[in-house]
């Protein structure tokens, strides 16, 4: 990963530019973890994923709701196919609560049918290794725009 393309400032009428790189920089799917504080931005970049993916391939998608009560939202109608988790109604998040939210299961068939895993709120994870990132994007607020940084996977 370049550094000079790490860092992106990204206004709410470019995110759509910065999902259609996402899509094209993890071609082959990914386990992707979203920090930022509250109100950042982090489902809004998930349901934009989920938006283009479904354009591309002429599919309704009602709408995109967060996962904050449910814990998981799928969209496996999608190619590649798109799974949402909300960790922040969890905390100190072991892997005996990753294996009832049946996280494994889901990371299984992400990296089987190269699909999309977005995790958001991972630092909750007693220990982010077991969450099985291939990356993780921090997004920061400034001002009316949205800061996206590509951090290296803690695996």
């Amino acid at each position: 990963m370049k550094n000079e393309d790490s860092s992106q400032l990204i206004t709410k009428e470019k995110l759509n530019d910065f999902t259609q790189s996402l899509i094209q920089r993890f071609p082959k799917g990914g386990i992707i973890g979203l920090t930022g504080e509250l109100g950042s931005g982090k489902t809004t970049l998930v349901r934009e994923v989920i938006q283009t993916l479904a354009a591309r391939q002429k599919i309704h998608i009602g709408r995109v709701m967060s996962p904050s009560f449910v814990l998981h939202q799928s969209y496996e109608m999608l190619k590649p196919a798109v799974h949402h988790i909300d960790l922040y109604r969890m905390t100190q998040v072991t892997e005996s609560m990753l294996v009832e939210l049946e996280y494994y299961e889901i990371v299984e068939k992400v990296q089987t049918q190269s699909g999309f895993l977005f995790v958001e709120w991972p630092e909750l994870c007693v220990d982010p290794k077991i969450l099985k990132l291939t990356a993780e994007i921090k997004i920061e607020i400034e001002l009316n725009s949205r800061r996206y940084l590509y951090l290296p996977s803690k695996n």
